[in-house]
């Protein structure tokens, strides 16, 4: 190896102390947390210490202070997290910290003698920051999620140092004493209450978002869009709002002639202010903090390199919290602004012709629009292995929201500043009526992008080592063409890649599978299938909780989680709102190819229905008919032949007449290598007799029981002609139908068939091999 190459490499790191610590404390938690890659970690150390004495003495004194810092952190601030809420009393007693707003009603972080906890309240009166209160509380469960994917509530509580959380039902301002967030709360409430006057509700609460961090106020459709088109960044402060407004408010405080050491020291205090006012998140911090950096150095008269002041926001920031180094949010944030630091400038279309640089039209193309290009390859390039690893998606069309859309929103931000420091009525409103107009486009676009098929695609998951080759391989790329040792590394990753995807696709071959998933969505169905080859299939699409759609809320993370990119198609049993309320925003908001349906749900006039059927045709997804027969194969060649290994056959109903929807439920026996599995939807015994009335074949493996185990279905004939090895009931916890029904259950137990129940036992996947099938649950 050639030891000067690998010095240059690492020489950008070498130079910046504090950045070097940052990744020193970066590898440190890395090995603590995670054992396996502790060696590694420590090996690197070894590299970064020892056999590079050409490392700045600083560099190695503030990496070792670093690990100093840490070690003594972790062991001061070492927490077990142990939720039990059972175990937290309805009555207590604690102090209001803060209040946050949301759609509905606030949520109060108290911190009592259990620990931090957060008490959601929809109706006022509402306790106050600096109250200490007793209180009645309602306490949410805290599980692993039911279906993957899904939200994880010990993960989420220990992200925020939470001990529980729940409903807050009544309180008791016992006193009251004065602290800062309740200053900085009578602010946010006070620019919601200024820009009202001038705005719409809807436009109120983006400008507030994005000024002040509270987005209660933002439409839950804006918001969503804003995701999909791969820009939700716009919408929480960050680096970018951070860097606007500071130097909005520096040219302000320049511009009153106040000389410039006091207007750089007062811009600093006014936005150590603003951090706390804008909700304090890690990515506000981190932004102040460079900015601190850069100004004192201004002050001091030294010039502050922009990568080492990130490393001292970050180092800040982690010793204040170690934790926090797996805050998905701080992680996005350093990540995309070290990236942009790093590669901004170094855009691939700068150019020595003269001609080309004088031409007006060049400019304004290199500095409106490919610049934007750059910086967002650059900027998603940097946060694409956080993002891979957190949720499995990408948006490989954020680039065109950010060339529309951010400057856009900027401009109204900017709009909404100048309103509030001109606060003359006309003045004022003229800035709002701009600022609204700027907003509504913004919208308007977002909605157009985010409604493309792939606004948001499924990469990964992936195991963490390709992801960190992933970040490695970003690192490298910048010193390619100058360095054969990042040339060597690049070449090396990009072969591990390689041989990593080759066996990932050989395994499959070699060594078929196919699965079902039951999963746990509460009273209603809906049934993952993915064949042999890959292909993913949702039978039915679930029941809606409230004001949230199962689509997003369950089924697209479950199907990101999965690895799922796009589905070959959703089958409807039946048209019943349990079975299908997720449909249509799963068709907005994923790639399908197909949507089955029985033939007689077409002339089913429920409103709900029929715009799942409206919105398959705005789609362009297809919409075919389902009936007896109809086979769904894969084959594989064996000698000169193929030969059917897997096949999913449409059981019923009989195309030939339209009777009460449940008996007609779309019934689906699925057989392959390892086993087989019936999918039933909601059939009675009505349509149980249908079927035993003909010669189809019903013994089978593995049943899902028809209409969620209610006693009108699961006939003991059905039963016996199934005999299946095991029966899943799927239905929600507590349901008011009391499924699976006493009787059914009766049933299962003479004819000795286990139950597995989505209410008990969270998802349920089935997955088929060549030596049989293995049955996995969520709990």
């Amino acid at each position: 190896m050639h030891w000067e190459d690998l010095k240059n490499f690492l020489k950008p790191l070498s130079e910046r102390p504090a950045l070097a610590g940052f990744f020193a404390g970066v590898l440190y938690l890395s090995s603590a947390a995670f054992p396996l890659y502790g060696a590694v970690c420590t090996a690197i150390l070894i590299v970064f210490l020892a056999i590079l004495p050409t490392f700045p003495r600083r560099t190695t004194l503030c990496i070792l202070l670093a690990f100093s810092l840490r070690l003594l952190l972790m062991l001061w601030n070492s927490p077990e997290y142990k939720f039990e809420p059972e175990k937290l009393p309805r009555e207590s007693s604690g102090f209001v910290e803060s209040v946050l707003d949301r759609p509905e009603g606030v949520a109060a972080i108290l911190q009592s003698k259990f620990g931090k906890l957060r008490l959601s309240k929809k109706e006022p009166p509402f306790p106050a920051p600096g109250d200490s209160i007793l209180f009645t509380a309602k306490w949410y469960p805290v599980e692993p999620p039911t279906v993957p994917g899904g939200f994880d509530s010990p993960k989420w509580l220990q992200s925020q140092n939470l001990a529980g959380f729940g409903k807050l039902e009544k309180f008791q301002v016992l006193r009251h004493r004065f602290i800062p967030e309740e200053a900085f709360s009578k602010i946010r409430h006070a620019l919601k209450n200024y820009f009202a006057q001038f705005l719409p509700p809807a436009e109120t609460g983006l400008l507030i978002g994005l000024l002040a961090g509270d987005r209660s106020s933002i439409p839950d459709s804006l918001q969503s869009g804003f995701r999909r088109a791969g820009i939700v960044h716009v919408l929480a402060i960050s680096g970018f709002h951070v860097v606007l407004l500071s130097g909005m408010v520096l040219l302000f405080l320049k511009a009153t002639r106040m000389p410039h050491k006091f207007a750089r020291s007062a811009a600093i205090l006014l936005m150590l202010l603003y951090a706390p006012i804008a909700g304090g998140s890690p990515a506000v911090y981190r932004a102040v903090f460079m900015f601190t950096v850069v100004q004192l150095g201004q002050l001091f008269q030294r010039k502050a390199d922009s990568l080492n002041s990130l490393g001292v926001a970050l180092l800040i920031l982690t010793a204040i919290d170690p934790q926090i180094l797996w805050n998905v949010g701080f992680q996005l944030s350093a990540s995309a602004t070290g990236g942009i630091i790093a590669y901004g400038k170094r855009s691939p279309w700068e150019t020595e012709n003269e001609a080309f640089k004088k031409n007006p039209l060049w400019k304004f193309l290199e500095s409106n629009v490919l610049s934007a290009i750059w910086i967002t390859l650059v900027a998603t390039a940097s946060t694409a292995p956080f993002l891979i690893w957190s949720f499995h998606s990408l948006s490989p069309i954020s680039i065109l929201g950010n060339i529309f859309v951010v400057p856009l929103v900027s401009l109204g931000m900017q709009a909404g500043i100048f309103a509030l420091l001109l606060p003359i009525p006309m003045i004022a409103n003229f800035f709002c009526a701009a600022a609204g107009f700027l907003f509504r486009l913004s919208a308007y676009l977002v909605s157009r992008i985010s409604t493309v098929s792939i606004a948001s695609v499924t990469v990964g998951p992936f195991p963490a080592w390709i992801l960190i080759l992933g970040g490695v391989l970003v690192l490298s790329l910048g010193a390619f063409k100058s360095n054969r040792f990042a040339r060597k590394q690049v070449l090396v990753i990009l072969l591990a890649f390689g041989v990593y995807a080759l066996g990932s696709e050989l395994g499959g071959k070699l060594k078929p599978s196919w699965k079902v998933t039951v999963l746990d969505i509460g009273q209603g169905d809906c049934i993952f299938v993915q064949s042999p080859r890959g292909d993913a299939y949702l039978v039915d699409v679930g029941v809606n909780s409230g004001r949230r759609n199962v689509a997003n809320d369950k089924i697209i993370p479950f199907l990101q989680e999965s690895g799922v990119w796009k589905l070959k198609g959703i089958i409807i049993t039946h048209p019943d709102l349990d079975h299908f309320s997720g449909a249509s925003v799963l068709m907005k908001e994923f790639p399908v190819e197909n949507l089955w349906v029985q033939e007689c749900s077409r002339i089913t006039e429920k409103p709900e229905w029929q715009e799942v059927l409206q919105t398959a045709s705005e789609k362009n997804i297809p919409i075919q008919d389902l009936r007896r027969g109809m086979l769904f194969t894969e084959t594989t060649r064996q000698g000169l032949h193929h030969v059917n290994t897997w096949k999913m056959r449409v059981l019923h109903p009989d195309p030939f007449h339209c009777g009460e929807t449940n008996s007609e439920s779309t019934t689906i026996r699925i057989s392959g290598v390892g086993g087989s599995i019936l999918l039933t939807g909601d059939l009675t015994k009505e349509g149980e007799r249908e079927i035993l009335a003909t010669d189809i074949p019903l013994k089978t493996d593995i049943l899902k029981l028809g209409h969620h185990g209610s006693k009108t279905s699961s006939s003991r004939e059905f039963l016996k002609a199934v005999s299946p090895d095991i029966a899943i009931a799927s239905n929600g916890r507590h349901n008011k139908f009391h499924h699976p029904h006493k009787q059914v259950v009766e049933r299962l137990d003479s004819l000795k068939i286990p139950l597995l129940n989505t209410s008990q036992k969270g998802t349920v996947q089935v997955k088929f091999d060549e030596s049989g099938y293995r049955i996995t649950t969520a709990l």
